[in-house]
């Protein structure tokens, strides 16, 4: 992909009064993974796989395979069961787009599994942080491998060349958090853009994470004006996309800023009730989660960019 390559993308106890039989199926209830994880081929060697939480990205190379993030731990078995559906080769290495729980939950377990966990340093920095509080048994699932600094200006790339393979890691800046990582594969013209594409629900800007409305949109916007027109793209939530699909998402945060910035004297609840959110049916809201007016909190830079947690 000389495009990419040319622009800088570039990676219980059981009561013993039960009968037997009873005592094993209550086992293996408790043992069984959950069945939530669905498999879709992106491109070839390339998967995404949806569950609950991000997307995950499972890449097969001659030897190895690599996952793209790996949602929650109790979800772990039944993550490894989908990725034996298309391979079983060792998976090598573990790659988080960020520090989210839905994407890094697996970590502790993986980590006993992969030659190594890759992050951008700000995801290790507040693992860290949020490890701290949690008791020592719990803890787990840091990144061994991390680029750039805590600097989230600083734009970092790192190439991974593994067997046949070659993965591209980048980081522009601060956006849904101060450590995104898009990971993109140009042999295959296939890129995983982690929480800094939403398709189907309104994007979180997680501001107290270091996220920033205005860097996320010129992450992609920048990101969509070199991409081939043949892209396949892995959101962080929502289906599989291309090129399309990222033009109308660069499309639809210009409104949201522009909106902003023409009604300067408006609150993000005023914001979000002159907003014309019908015409943009692909980017829905979720009470518990981001509505429009999160959302403009986010973009005028007067909130965390979610409804707060009870």
């Amino acid at each position: 992909m000389r495009v990419l390559s040319a622009l800088g993308f570039a990676l219980s106890v059981v009561c013993v009064t039960l009968p037997l039989r009873a005592h094993a199926r209550h086992h293996a209830a408790e043992t069984e993974a959950p069945k939530v994880h669905r498999v879709e081929k992106v491109a070839e060697n390339v998967y995404c796989i949806f569950g609950q939480g991000g997307n995950i990205g499972l890449i097969v190379t001659a030897k190895h395979a690599v996952l793209i993030d790996d949602q929650f731990e109790r979800l772990v078995p039944g993550l490894l069961a989908a990725v034996k559906t298309v391979t079983d080769k060792p998976i090598k290495y573990l790659i988080n787009t960020h520090g989210h729980p839905d994407h890094v939950g697996g970590n502790v377990v993986l980590e006993k599994q992969v030659s190594a966990i890759i992050a951008h340093a700000n995801v290790r920095k507040r693992m860290v942080t949020e490890q701290a509080k949690l008791d020592p048994a719990k803890r787990g699932g840091l990144p061994e491998l991390s680029l750039g600094s805590e600097d989230a200006k600083e734009r970092v790339r790192l190439n991974i060349h593994l067997d046949d393979t070659e993965i591209h890691l980048l980081h522009m800046g601060p956006g849904h958090t101060d450590g995104d990582v898009i990971v993109g594969l140009p042999g295959v013209h296939v890129m995983h853009f982690g929480d800094l594409f939403f398709l189907g629900m309104l994007p979180f800007i997680d501001a107290e994470g270091g996220g920033s409305f205005d860097g996320l949109l010129a992450q992609v916007a920048s990101v969509a004006a070199w991409v081939p027109d043949d892209v396949r793209i892995i959101p962080g939530h929502g289906p599989v996309c291309g090129k399309k699909e990222l033009l109308r998402y660069r499309d639809f945060l210009l409104t949201v800023q522009a909106h902003a910035k023409a009604n300067p004297g408006k609150d993000p609840a005023a914001l979000a009730t002159s907003f014309d959110g019908a015409a943009w049916p692909e980017w829905k809201p979720r009470p518990e989660f981001v509505t429009w007016e999160t959302l403009f909190s986010a973009a005028t830079g007067k909130g965390p960019g979610r409804v707060a947690r009870p």
